[in-house]
């Protein structure tokens, strides 16, 4: 018999998590699914066709926290799946990007 151990991920501070969830729901409950979607704080659904098919952007500062929000919205009632279709980690300081005046975007300081 194997001993089974459990390894702590660390985190890294300054990255950015940013996932899409594809989400096939009830067409009768899908409304109610997007309701229940619009209240987890990680998530913004970024597609909502007249279909069953919803797609949810999640942005989170950690990997377990796109688990987490991942497995609130498989749990929802009138959801039949709800599956991870991308993933990407950035460590891009939002506050610390300017856009110059020609439109480009660059990093704090080297505004032209």
């Amino acid at each position: 018999m194997r001993n089974a151990t459990t390894v702590e991920r660390v985190e890294e501070a300054g990255v950015w998590h940013i996932s899409s969830v594809l989400i096939m729901a009830e067409p009768a409950k899908r409304e109610q699914v997007c309701a229940a979607i619009e209240q987890i704080e990680a998530a913004e659904i970024a597609e909502a066709t007249g279909t069953e098919k919803i797609i949810v952007t999640l942005e989170t500062t950690s990997e377990r926290d796109i688990a987490n929000a991942l497995a609130e919205i498989q749990q929802l009632e009138g959801v039949v799946t709800a599956s991870l279709i991308f993933h990407q980690t950035d460590t891009t300081d939002l506050n610390s990007i300017v856009i110059s005046d020609q439109g480009d975007i660059q990093p704090e300081g080297t505004c032209s």
